[in-house]
């Protein structure tokens, strides 16, 4: 497991903060130390290598994240399904931060390949009700079934 570790991309006046690794009890420090570097108003953070959280990473990310949304704009992307099964369990670390996009795991009962689907979570739930039953495998082009209950994987959503 990797030390959580990130890339800051700055275009026109926006930062977008690519993070890298596990959120854990190491990463109380990164963060701190990443807060105090950030001076833009609109910051998009891109989850999407992020491999892992526990229990007292989300702890430093709810520190992180509390100061961070203070006077920015801020909003989730790419967000793997570990962090929507977290956001789904505390909504508090998307109290003020929207979900952009997400990722939702999947299997083919034909082949048993599993593949990673993004998702515009801009759209209604229903749209995204009916786009997980749309997902086709890579492999054989058989229908996909997601490896949870949609459900429970959009219970972040509230329409």
């Amino acid at each position: 497991m990797c030390v959580l570790t990130y890339t800051l991309r700055e275009e026109n006046q926006e930062f977008t903060i690519d993070f890298i690794g596990a959120v854990d009890e190491k990463s109380s420090q990164v963060l701190t130390q990443l807060l105090a570097r950030l001076t833009a108003k609109v910051i998009v953070l891109n989850m999407e290598g992020v491999e892992y959280f526990n229990s007292l990473g989300i702890k430093a990310w709810a520190h992180f994240v509390k100061p961070l949304v203070a006077g920015r704009t801020v909003s989730y992307e790419n967000c793997p399904p570990d962090f929507i099964n977290q956001i789904n369990m505390m909504p508090i670390l998307a109290k003020s931060i929207p979900i952009l996009s997400f990722a939702s795991e999947f299997i083919c009962p034909d082949c048993n390949h599993s593949q990673r689907e993004l998702f515009d979570a801009t759209k209604a739930k229903k749209a995204l009700f009916a786009e997980f039953e749309q997902k086709i495998c890579s492999e054989c082009q058989g229908l996909l079934l997601p490896d949870e209950d949609p459900e429970t994987i959009l219970s972040f959503k509230n329409s």
